[in-house]
């Protein structure tokens, strides 16, 4: 179950390293930098972040036992990623409503990403 969950969050780090090597390939060239330049990058690191919480936050809640047929695992790094993890998606998505070009899709995109893998593995564990 670890590789599987490792191998599913490859998807939205790709996305986000490939919007970033887009960010600084950009930031060489000599352009007008303005405060919606700046969201982008806000809005990458945020994504980059929660993507990076989601993953440990999945992995902590098999290591700790954790099933969705009800039973609760013991405490573990998953209770406290938890919170976390709802505010950087919410922040995500509203840090990207002000950035600007293809960084500002591909933040979205793996925000939107990640939660379907934890959709996809909740329903993988249950079977």
């Amino acid at each position: 179950m670890y590789v599987m969950t490792v191998v599913l969050f490859l998807v939205p780090l790709s996305i986000l390293g490939i919007a970033w090597r887009g960010e600084f390939r950009t930031s060489k060239e000599i352009t007008h930098l303005d405060w919606r330049s700046y969201c982008t990058k806000l809005a990458l690191a945020v994504a980059t972040i929660f993507t990076l919480t989601a993953l440990a936050s999945w992995l902590s809640w098999t290591y700790n036992g954790g099933s969705p047929h009800g039973m609760m695992p013991r405490a573990g790094l998953w209770v406290t990623l938890g919170p976390i993890n709802k505010r950087l998606l919410v922040a995500t998505l509203a840090i990207a409503i002000f950035a600007r070009g293809k960084g500002r899709l591909s933040a979205v995109g793996s925000a939107i990403s990640d939660v379907f893998i934890i959709f996809l593995l909740s329903n993988l564990e249950r079977d």
